[in-house]
């Protein structure tokens, strides 16, 4: 077992302990103080007991201590912070933010290449969901369906408005292989 739960550290050495205080009598080998605090722990080696009794198992040790398992992560706060902002800003000026993307930024002003698990728990994270776009459907897509959507485009671009400006609905599927199959949406927008 490589990982013990803090009940047992702290059985195996109250045990140890314990059994000390009658080391000055004769004992055999089986009810020695680290064969019994090796049993109430569940099989730890001698060296852990040993660094058991030296460390601090209280409840406040623990819940203040910091945890050392796992890998570090990827991103420190600032590096999560900028990654988000540039994510929320190309969605804000209506750009696609898609996986690749972020990760080219990543490795450009980061030095890091992230896993795709970790670029999406990151965006998920701060509210930005990844949304597929819809399938093509043809049964909507009709000669008279792009002659009136090439006259509307025509008709708003008579307005110079600029093009940022502008804010369509494809309910047809006719615009939908323009864009990115997929990319981040701020969640509920």
């Amino acid at each position: 077992m490589s990982h013990f739960n803090i009940e047992r550290k702290r059985a195996a050495v109250e045990v140890y302990n314990y059994v000390s205080q009658f080391t000055n009598q004769p004992i055999p080998q089986e009810l020695s103080p680290l064969r019994l605090a090796q049993i109430a722990s569940g099989g730890a080696s001698p060296s852990s007991i040993y660094s058991w009794r030296n460390q601090d198992l209280s409840v406040e040790a623990i819940e203040h201590g910091t945890e050392t398992r796992g890998r570090p992560p990827a991103f420190s706060a600032d590096q999560e912070a900028l990654l988000v902002g540039f994510a929320c800003h190309y969605r804000t000026c209506l750009k696609p933010v898609d996986l690749q993307l972020l990760t080219r930024f990543c490795l450009s002003h980061f030095n890091v290449n992230p896993s795709q698990s970790t670029l999406s728990r990151t965006m998920s994270k701060y509210g930005l969901s990844s949304q597929t776009t819809m399938e093509r459907n043809s049964r909507m897509v009709s000669e008279d369906v792009v002659e009136d959507a090439l006259a509307t485009i025509a008709t708003i671009r008579d307005y110079d408005y600029p093009r940022d400006r502008i804010l369509s609905m494809d309910e047809t599927g006719l615009w939908s292989n323009v864009r990115q199959r997929q990319t981040y949406h701020f969640k509920n927008w």
